[in-house]
């Protein structure tokens, strides 16, 4: 197959109907033509606390889903796939190169190229015309023309020529996507692989750390495969990529198994956030049907504890970000996160999956807190706890993601136990989903005077096949979990009954 030189340009100016415009040029439009643009700050600031970059969006273009999805998360929502970007900006250094594959207006080419201004190398990949006038809009209006590179192709796995089904600006596609609405005929585009993009752009053989992103609406496989070369120099520390609709059709299954494995055998460990438009810690991937970003890193990247949080509404994801499955499906999923000893992190930051009953609980708890206590409500969710315990107590959360600006961020299966001390623990409806559970009640003991736990035991004669639907990881009788509870050094352990199959420990040491 015959190949061809890629269209790799440094930003310099940008030519929309044969103008040439630069930022003053763009801001005096932007004058003349008052209500018809809008100027988007990123969420993302910098070390004065201004904004790092701005984004021009047409109202015009708010008739595009993807568009419009980027303007509301941006200035609504905590900002669009917030947690990612917030990992590169966190681990971004002088030097370093980002390459951005399925690039679309410069989202993230921003979020690396305003990091370090002039000290970060970007080279970014996109096929769609379109997308490739805002893309080069975007870098001429925020002035890092120096650092950007742009390659107007898709990636794939060889050279060649394709059809891009067009759909959102967000959605173009070299592969069908499962209930996709076209807008528009398929465009003729150029396929090049990243590695033959990166030997043209003048990196192959330097020494840049790298940080890939591939958003390829289901051709990452293809994506990843054309390049092995510069996966195998082990200068790769990062790769965000998207496990999209298509990786929940049959096929797509396959391919993102195939992923997943050949990036553990690069060395590459995969996590993902809780939720797309919110910090907090890396929480282990186990593969779901769930639609978000998967963060594989390598073994020379120690990731944080925690990452930044932005503090405004989030939104509830889409439905469609975690699509209704069978009984069947969900028993399978539970036992393979069992298998894995990881959290179904997604369910936890979703507040319409916090489960039911939490008033009850909530109120049986909140009345055993002595008064002026000082309480950690671990698994707060929606914080009812805060509304029962005495006036004259403090609160304190703990979950996945942060509830308030006081949440005590952590995934308890990974072992993320805070080192501070309370009067009182209150766990409820929380050691159903942990794996160790024995870890929590022993780090419990050590840092309360006082534990008060919900739990939902196993009933004689109940399938444990319906604990496994709805998430449980363990069985454990009302005996075994009062003799767990003695085993962590709790003394006095009260138990009381409470209505839809639920029993309350109130332990004392």
């Amino acid at each position: 197959m015959s190949c061809f030189q890629v269209n790799i340009h440094i930003v310099k100016t940008l030519t929309i109907i044969g103008l040439i415009v630069s930022r003053q040029e763009i801001l005096e439009q932007l004058k003349k033509n008052n209500g018809a643009w809008r100027i988007i700050p990123s969420v993302i600031k910098n070390d004065q606390g201004e904004p790092e970059f701005d984004m021009l969006l047409a109202n015009a273009e708010m008739q595009d889903p993807g568009t419009a999805s980027l303007n509301f998360r941006e200035t609504r929502c905590g900002g669009f796939e917030y947690a990612s970007r917030a990992f590169l900006h966190a681990h971004l250094e002088p030097g370093d190169l980002f390459i951005d594959v399925g690039a679309h207006f410069g989202l993230y080419t921003l979020t690396a190229a305003k990091k370090y201004p002039g000290k970060i190398n970007v080279l970014a990949i996109e096929p769609h015309p379109e997308n490739l006038k805002r893309l080069s809009m975007w870098c001429e209006f925020n002035e890092c023309v120096q650092n950007v590179k742009i390659a107007q192709c898709a990636a794939s796995s060889q050279s060649g020529q394709s059809e891009l089904i067009q759909n959102s600006s967000m959605g173009h596609s070299l592969v069908p996507q499962p209930g996709n609405r076209n807008q528009g005929k398929p465009i003729s585009v150029r396929l090049e692989t990243i590695d033959n993009i990166v030997r043209q752009a003048g990196f192959m053989d330097s020494k840049e750390r790298i940080f890939l992103k591939i958003d390829t609406e289901g051709h990452e496989l293809a994506t990843l495969m054309g390049g092995l070369d510069i996966l195998k120099t082990g200068r790769v520390a990062a790769i965000i990529w998207e496990k999209g609709h298509f990786h929940n059709s049959e096929k797509g299954i396959k391919e993102f198994a195939s992923i997943m494995g050949l990036l553990r055998d690069m060395g590459y460990e995969s996590y993902r956030f809780p939720h797309e438009d919110m910090g907090g810690p890396l929480v282990p991937y186990s593969p779901s049907h769930e639609l978000c970003n998967v963060i594989s890193i390598d073994r020379s990247l120690t990731p944080l504890p925690v990452y930044d949080q932005p503090w405004t509404a989030h939104t509830i994801m889409s439905p469609s970000m975690r699509p209704p499955v069978s009984e069947n499906f969900m028993i399978g999923f539970t036992e393979q996160l069992i298998k894995d000893k990881k959290t179904d992190c997604g369910r936890w930051s979703r507040w319409d999956m916090l489960g039911t009953e939490a008033d009850l609980r909530a109120g049986m708890a909140g009345q055993l807190v002595p008064e002026n206590s000082s309480v950690l409500d671990a698994g707060a969710g929606m914080m009812l706890l805060r509304d029962y315990i005495p006036e004259s107590s403090t609160y304190t959360p703990l979950d996945i993601v942060a509830r308030n600006r006081n949440t005590i961020i952590a995934d308890l299966n990974q072992q993320q136990f805070p080192e501070q001390d309370f009067d009182v623990i209150c766990a409820l409806y929380l050691l159903e989903f942990i794996h160790e559970p024995q870890l929590f009640l022993d780090w419990s003991f050590k840092h309360a005077d006082k534990l008060i736990l919900i739990y939902h035991p196993l009933v004689p004669g109940r399938e444990v096949s319906k604990r496994r639907q709805a998430g449980f990881f363990n069985d454990f009788n009302i005996n075994k979990l009062k003799l767990m509870v003695e085993k962590a050094g709790w003394k006095e352990v009260r138990i009381s009954d409470i209505t839809f199959g639920q029993a309350c420990f109130e332990c004392l040491k």
